[in-house]
């Protein structure tokens, strides 16, 4: 199990917000920003870029990696609450 940090480049044309956000709602998901998302998944990160590359196509570039504890933020609303959820398992 892991909690991952996705970031991407929205690109000048139009996206397919509705495809990548049913996607992302497959999982434990959480938009931080417009264009981050945090992830909760026990797949590995391969199997997350190949269901990214799926979900963006070749024209988006984009950088996950896996959180790890100590984190802390700062006006971000609810996602403190989400990863501080005792549920979350890191």
């Amino acid at each position: 199990m892991g909690i991952y940090c996705l970031t991407f480049d929205k690109p000048l044309g139009r996206m397919d917000c509705h495809r990548l956000e049913s996607m992302l709602r497959r999982f434990e998901s959480i938009p931080m920003f417009r264009t981050t998302w945090l992830i909760e998944s026990t797949d590995p990160i391969e199997f997350l870029r190949s269901r990214l590359n799926r979900a963006f196509g070749k024209q988006i570039r984009f950088f996950i990696t896996r959180l790890s504890e100590p984190w802390c933020t700062d006006g971000i609303g609810p996602v403190g609450k989400w990863l501080s959820d005792p549920q979350r398992q890191w």
